[in-house]
């Protein structure tokens, strides 16, 4: 079982962003190790964590779908934030009695222990997210599988302006298996990194590539066929092929295939986003091949055999 944001918050499911920010507030004050020096930080960090998913409208519609793990899965999500700076930046933010005034250390805003700090830097603006896209053949898709992919982002000097280095990054993305065209996996602050803005999050947009067998259609794949006249009306055997690819279904039919014929695989189809047991049709779709003319002597064969 993961982790509870709401119940670490001692909030409700459909609490609002004012009630999120005042749970965290008070919870994050009661649990503050400058408070309570037996504290060890670890329920001050998920308390942080917990204000983290449920602030982001994006990554609280995930949680609420998918629980923690779909968060894990299907943004990558891990929770790398500094809590202390989060505290900061929300409690003194929300709090002009407390932001900067001057750059002489401010006392503990408990007023109970001698430690100072001091204020938080103000909050930078964010650049746009990096789009890039992730092309994956039907078969990943259908599996899953991890890919690593190299980045390389670029970093200001703290000393020098205009000068930079070149930093170069593995992360690894967990396709799941059933993920569709379109998904997107999003990587927090991974961008180039600038002084005068916060760096931008890495977004991999997953494509899916040509397939030369199939074409998806949600979790059901199309297989189209082509057959001649002569088998639509005396029978044929065709050799299907199955997203397995080592797998081959023999179809033999007897009966005469009409046009826009179709035969329908349960659960042979790609493998369900929500459910790894569970997956969508094969769906044989046939087209009948008429030739382009005929001889007279076929024509008159022809009308001796077929009937009015």
């Amino acid at each position: 079982m993961g982790k509870d944001y709401y119940s670490i918050l001692s909030i409700e499911r459909s609490s609002s962003q004012t009630e999120i920010r005042k749970a965290y507030h008070r919870m994050a004050l009661k649990y503050h190790p400058d408070k309570n020096n037996k504290l060890d930080g670890s329920r001050f960090s998920e308390i942080a964590e917990a204000y983290d998913v449920l602030s982001s409208s994006n990554k609280r519609k995930v949680f609420d779908s998918y629980g923690e793990e779909g968060l894990k899965y299907r943004c990558n999500y891990q929770f790398l934030a500094d809590p202390m700076k989060i505290f900061q930046q929300i409690f003194f933010r929300e709090n002009p009695a407390h932001s900067y005034q001057s750059k002489r250390p401010r006392m503990n805003i408990y007023n109970d222990r001698t430690r100072c700090t001091r204020s938080p830097p103000m909050e930078k603006s964010k650049d746009k997210p990096i789009i890039k896209d992730l092309r994956c053949t039907l078969e990943e898709l259908h599996e899953g599988l991890t890919k690593r992919i190299k980045i390389t982002k670029k970093i200001e000097s703290t000393t020098h302006s205009n000068k930079f280095k070149m930093e170069e990054k593995i992360l690894e993305i967990k396709i799941r298996p059933g993920w569709k065209d379109g998904t997107r996996v999003t990587f927090e602050n991974e961008g180039n990194v600038m002084q005068a803005t916060a760096p931008a999050d890495l977004v991999f947009v997953i494509k899916e590539k040509k397939h030369p067998n199939f074409k998806r259609q949600g979790d059901d794949l199309i297989h189209k066929s082509t057959i001649s006249l002569k088998q639509s009306l005396i029978g044929t055997r065709l050799l299907v092929p199955t997203i397995e690819s080592d797998e081959i279904l023999d179809w033999r039919d007897d009966q005469i295939i009409n046009p826009g014929f179709e035969r329908v695989y349960s659960q042979r189809g790609m493998r369900s986003q929500k459910n790894y047991n569970q997956r969508g049709n094969l769906i044989v779709k046939v087209t009948i091949r008429f030739p382009e003319s005929l001889t007279p002597e076929q024509r008159e064969a022809l009308a001796k055999i077929l009937p009015d």
